[in-house]
């Protein structure tokens, strides 16, 4: 299985609530950016998770352009949150071979943490825009591969 991780890109620092928070002008160029680099990769996609978050949203739009057919699935349990074992059960129940997420730091950074290292103290940061690649043959912490990492 291959499960891509994109962090929101650039986002308002204030609105009225978290969740209402859009992307920047830098932020909408960043989302643009990351499609085109993710472009050249021919990815497949069976399903893309994305939080309802408005800066989470925004982000997934841009990189929805390469996956006209595929609806996308907006999922409370993986808001800024989230928790990451939960949704790591929940990814290994799934009957998908490409799976995308679309979500926010701290769970982005801790679910690559538990994916590849099989804990989340390895803290392994995410920085806006910034897309992995894991590859894993069995669904569970500590089995997962970074294929590959791009940035804005």
């Amino acid at each position: 299985m291959l499960v891509y991780l994109l962090r929101h890109a650039i986002a308002e620092n204030r609105a009225a609530t978290d969740s209402l928070r859009d992307l920047t002008a830098e932020g909408l160029a960043q989302a643009r950016s990351i499609t085109e680099k993710f472009k050249q990769h021919s990815p497949v996609m069976d399903r893309v998770l994305c939080s309802p978050y408005n800066r989470a949203q925004q982000t997934a739009s841009a990189v929805m352009t390469l996956f006209p057919d595929i609806a996308l699935t907006l999922d409370d349990s993986i808001k800024p949150g989230g928790d990451v074992y939960s949704v790591l059960g929940a990814i290994g129940g799934l009957d998908v071979q490409h799976l995308l997420i679309v979500s926010h730091n701290p769970f982005l950074s801790n679910l690559l943490s538990v994916i590849v290292d099989g804990t989340m103290g390895s803290h392994r940061y995410m920085d806006n825009a910034t897309l992995h690649c894991v590859s894993m043959d069995v669904v569970a912490s500590g089995c997962g591969e970074i294929a590959y990492t791009l940035e804005p």
